[in-house]
């Protein structure tokens, strides 16, 4: 096998692992019962590693994720169709739109929380200008000048704050 090969396979096991709860989550959204969701994840992971050939890397997995999973419900809902405790197609739909907001508004919290946390980390001069540049109305040719910088300069300085900033928000949304 390549290693090309295995570092896909790799990156699949990560990926899936890393979103594993999430995935639980938004089936168990759609209106299942714990039991039903475990075997209809397990059925969304067997599909996703069938079609794991078929995900850009580069785009959202768990967007990906969830466009398997919801297919994978209304297909697992079809079979029970029979079942009176059963939702429409409409409400689950609805119930999935729901749980992808949540998540996304989660999200958010969390990485602005990761963000004021690394600001606050951040040296005094660095969480200066940081603040100079954004929190205020002036514009950066007026904050350079109010630093004593040209404005190249205070660019580059943002620009070395801003990957120290994405680098701690990353490091702790990793953590968790």
């Amino acid at each position: 096998m390549s290693d090309e090969a295995n570092d896909s396979e790799e990156l699949f096991v990560q990926l899936f692992a890393q979103n594993e709860r999430h995935i639980r989550a938004f089936v168990r959204s759609m209106g299942l019962d714990w039991t039903s969701v475990d075997d209809v994840v397990q059925t969304v992971s067997l599909v996703m590693w069938r079609k794991w050939d078929q995900f850009d890397p580069g785009t959202d997995f768990m967007k990906w994720a969830r466009v398997i999973a919801r297919f994978e419900v209304l297909k697992f809902r079809r079979t029970m169709a029979r079942d009176r405790h059963v939702f429409s197609d409409d409400l689950m739909d609805l119930l999935a739109y729901a749980s992808e907001k949540r998540e996304a508004q989660v999200s958010s919290d969390r990485y602005l929380e990761c963000l004021h946390a690394c600001i606050d980390n951040l040296p005094e001069k660095s969480r200066e200008l940081i603040r100079a540049a954004y929190e205020g109305d002036k514009s950066i040719r007026e904050v350079a000048a109010d630093v004593g910088k040209s404005a190249a300069a205070l660019y580059k300085a943002l620009d070395r704050i801003r990957k120290q900033l994405q680098g701690c928000i990353e490091a702790r949304l990793a953590a968790g």
